[in-house]
């Protein structure tokens, strides 16, 4: 039992776990939508409306979380990651702005979707699961690229190098590459 949710014990506050609602559901919402049009589906637009609603909680939550839990890290952010970090909250930012806006665009507009400037909204909506996928990569940079929130430890990073000095053997063959 003491081997389970070991990660989550590890994590320096719950952002990582909320980042993932609104990655998956603000793209959903769009597709739904999009779908809900092409095929006149009443049913498609509502669950489009529900996941922007869910998308925009949870979008708010991780910004939230973001904001709450940087100080946690930034201890042991680079000067790299710091900038990386930046750009990250000041573009979820714009998304959880364009989420709020589309949420309550819906909310007015109390159709499933709404019949006044479709296009715009569409675009709008567009606009901020692309801003959404950039900032994501970014966070993704942070963590996986300039190691922000990763505790490692001597044994297990001893490993990595062997491991990844033996796979550097196999790609360039033997040691003729350093």
């Amino acid at each position: 039992m003491g081997d389970l949710f070991v990660g989550l014990r590890e994590i320096p506050n719950v952002h990582p776990l909320l980042v993932h609602f609104p990655i998956a559901l603000l793209p959903v919402a769009l597709l739904l939508d999009v779908l809900g049009l092409l095929f006149r589906s009443r049913d498609l637009q509502v669950s489009g409306r529900w996941a922007l609603w869910l998308g925009t909680l949870g979008a708010a939550a991780a910004v939230w979380s973001g904001i709450e839990g940087a100080d946690d890290v930034h201890p042991y952010v680079t000067e790299a990651a710091d900038a990386i970090m930046d750009r990250h909250m000041d573009l979820q930012l714009g998304t959880l702005g364009a989420a709020v806006g589309l949420s309550l665009w819906r909310l007015a507009a109390r159709a499933p979707f709404p019949t006044r400037g479709r296009f715009l909204y569409l675009l709008i909506a567009a606009g901020m699961v692309l801003n959404l996928l950039v900032a994501s990569d970014l966070g993704g940079q942070m963590v996986f690229l300039n190691g922000v929130a990763v505790r490692v430890d001597a044994d297990s990073l001893q490993g990595s190098e062997a491991k990844g000095h033996a796979h550097h053997h196999e790609i360039f063959g033997g040691e003729n590459e350093h």
